[in-house]
């Protein structure tokens, strides 16, 4: 009856361990969308842009197609070079998850906040935020 017991517990733990591992990997932002944002590279992002992304930037915020954002990027980077960009926290909701980034740059910092739905296998900006960061 101990061995029983012994092997149940045993079960358990490796039962709960290997969801909380495969729980992890879900509702993280793409490799590729932190590497394109450290690199400074816009036509990078954007191929995770929806159709349609909600872009709010310093100087400008709206709705824009993924052209038009891909362009007021490559214009960010042009403006706000990156020194480096890491990732704080992220999490998911639903059908949705987000990730909120610190973007460093020579003469100060943003936060960059990112919403991505999957779709197809495929995970797509829906809206971008980067908002001026005090020191």
């Amino acid at each position: 009856m101990k061995t029983i017991k012994v092997f149940f517990i045993a079960s358990l733990l490796f039962a709960v361990s290997a969801l909380a591992a495969s729980a992890q990997g879900q509702g993280n932002l793409p490799e590729g969308i932190s590497r394109a944002t450290k690199n400074g590279d816009a036509t990078e992002l954007a191929s995770y842009f929806n159709t349609k992304i909600e872009l709010v930037l310093p100087d400008k915020s709206g709705v824009f197609s993924k052209e038009q954002a891909q362009y007021l990027m490559k214009d960010f980077f042009a403006n706000y070079p990156p020194s480096s960009f890491q990732i704080i926290h992220q999490g998911e909701r639903e059908n949705a998850t987000f990730a909120i980034g610190r973007y460093i740059y020579n003469r100060g910092q943003y936060r960059l906040i990112f919403l991505t739905k999957s779709s197809d296998g495929q995970t797509l900006i829906h809206q971008l935020r980067i908002e001026k960061q005090d020191e």
